[in-house]
C-alpha cells in the first residue's frame, strides 16, 4: 500500500530517520502487515553495507531471526511470505560477505533459493520471485562444480539474464515497487555476467532513474558510467547527488568523485579522497584510495616524498579482500615509483580521455628509447591508446 511504498522509498534512498518514522507509523496503524518487516531489514542492510562497522554489523544482525519470527506469523497464502524471508536471507548472506564469512552466508543463500523456489511453484505468476532468483542463477555458474552440487543450485547466467529481463520489462509497463533494485541487477548481470558493458549503460540511462534523489542510483549510474570510460558523464551525476543531514553519508561516493577528478587530472582531486579517507572506517577500498592520493602527489605536485607516505599507509591500512585494494597492496609491495609521464596517461586513458592520453604519449616519447627502463609500459600504454582511437596498425605495431 502506500504507506509501504513511502517507507520503502525512505529506505532505498537512505533517508533512515524518515523511513523509521514510515515504518512505526504502519506498525502501529496496520499491525497485520508483515510486509514492513522486509522494509526494516532494508535500513539494516543498507547501514551494514556501506558503513562497513564491525560492531554494527554484530549488533544489527541479532535482528534477522526476530524479523523472520513476525513474517511467520503472517499470511501463508500470500506470495509476499516467503519472498520477504527469502529477501532478508540474501540481504544478510550479502552483508555478511562484506566482513569476510563464507559459510554462514553460503547457507542463507540456499535457504533464500530453496523459499523462491518453492514461493514460483505456488505462484507462478509472481513476477517478484525472477527478480531475486535471477542473481541466484546468473551468479550460480560462478560457483565451483562442487561446491554448486553440494548447494544444489540450478541456474545459469543465460537463465538469470532471461529472468530479469522479463522482471525489467514488466516494470517498464506496470506499478512495481522494485523497479530500481531490477534495473540495478540486470545492469551489473549485464556487465560483469555477460561483459556486455555498453549494453549495462545503455540499459541504465535509459531508464527513468533519477540519481539526483537517491545515492544508490548515483553510485550505480556514476559505476557504470565510469567502466565504460565516460568520466566527465560519471563526474556530473556524482555532482548531482544529494546531500543533506537526511541522507546516510556515503563517503565512498566522496572516493568515486575525486577519482573522477584525478582521471581528468584536476588540482583538487585530492580534497574529495582525503574526505573518504578521513571519514569512512570500513574495510574496502582503503588500501586503494591511499595508493590514488600517492599517485594525485606524483601527477599533480610531482612530490615523491609524499607518493612515498601515502603508498607506506597503502601498504598497512585496509584489507586484502576486493581487487582494487590487492592491487594497490602490490605495488605498494614492488615499491617502485611510477613514470609520472606514463601514469597521466594511464589516468587519462581511464578516464575515456584517449586523444589527450595520445597527445601527451607522443610528445614525450622521446623519453621512452630502448634503453628506458619504461619502455615496455610506454608501448603498451600507446598501444591501448591507439587501439581506442581507432588506430589499429599503429596499437598492433
Amino acid at each position: 500500500n502506500d504507506d509501504i511504498e513511502e517507507a520503502y522509498h525512505y529506505a532505498t534512498t537512505l533517508q533512515f530517520d524518515k523511513a523509521a518514522a514510515s515504518v512505526n507509523h504502519i506498525k502501529s496503524t496496520d499491525p497485520d502487515n508483515k510486509f514492513v518487516y522486509l522494509v526494516e531489514n532494508y535500513i539494516d542492510f543498507f547501514k551494514v553495507f556501506i558503513n562497513e562497522d564491525k560492531a554494527e554489523y554484530e549488533r544489527l544482525s541479532d535482528n534477522k531471526d526476530y524479523r523472520l519470527d513476525q513474517i511467520k506469523m503472517g499470511s501463508k497464502e500470500s506470495p509476499y511470505y516467503l519472498f520477504c524471508m527469502a529477501e532478508i536471507n540474501l540481504q544478510w548472506a550479502t552483508a555478511r560477505l562484506k566482513f569476510g564469512e563464507t559459510f554462514t552466508p553460503a547457507r542463507e543463500v540456499l535457504r533464500a533459493y530453496k523459499l523462491l523456489e518453492n514461493n514460483k511453484k505456488k505462484f507462478p505468476d509472481f513476477i517478484e520471485n525472477k527478480k531475486s532468483l535471477s542473481i541466484i542463477h546468473a551468479l550460480g555458474e560462478s560457483i565451483p562444480g562442487l561446491v554448486r552440487s553440494i548447494l544444489r543450485i540450478k541456474g545459469s547466467i543465460e537463465l538469470g539474464t532471461k529472468e530479469i529481463d522479463e522482471v525489467v520489462n514488466y516494470a517498464a509497463n506496470n506499478d512495481f515497487l522494485f523497479k530500481d533494485e531490477a534495473y540495478a541487477i540486470y545492469a551489473y548481470i549485464l556487465f560483469f555476467q555477460n561483459n556486455k558493458k555498453k549494453e549495462a549503460y545503455d540499459l541504465l540511462f535509459s531508464a527513468d532513474l533519477d540519481h539526483s534523489v537517491s545515492p544508490l542510483i548515483c553510485f550505480l549510474k556514476a559505476n557504470i558510467a565510469l567502466k565504460n570510460g565516460y568520466n566527465e558523464e560519471a563526474k556530473s551525476i556524482l555532482e548531482d547527488r544529494p546531500k543533506g543531514e537526511s541522507y546516510l553519508p556515503f563517503y565512498y561516493l566522496d572516493f568515486m568523485y575525486g577519482n573522477c577528478k584525478l582521471n581528468a587530472l584536476e588540482a583538487d582531486a585530492g580534497i574529495y579522497m582525503k574526505r573518504f579517507i578521513d571519514n569512512f572506517k570500513g574495510r574496502h577500498y582503503v588500501k586503494e584510495a591511499y595508493q590514488k592520493i600517492a599517485w594525485y602527489e606524483l601527477v599533480q605536485n610531482e612530490n615523491v616524498a609524499a607518493y612515498k607516505s601515502y603508498m607506506r599507509l597503502c601498504n598497512t591500512e585496509g584489507h586484502n579482500l576486493v581487487d582494487e585494494d590487492k592491487q594497490a597492496y602490490r605495488e605498494s609491495e614492488d615499491g617502485k615509483i611510477p613514470n609520472t609521464n606514463l601514469l597521466r596517461a594511464r589516468l587519462l586513458f581511464d578516464g575515456g580521455y584517449y586523444a589527450k592520453a595520445y597527445g601527451l604519449l607522443v610528445r614525450k616519447a622521446y623519453l621512452f628509447d630502448q634503453s628506458s627502463p619504461d619502455f615496455l609500459e610506454f608501448n603498451y600504454r600507446f598501444g591501448r591508446v591507439s587501439h581506442e582511437l581507432g588506430n589499429l596498425p599503429e596499437a598492433v605495431a
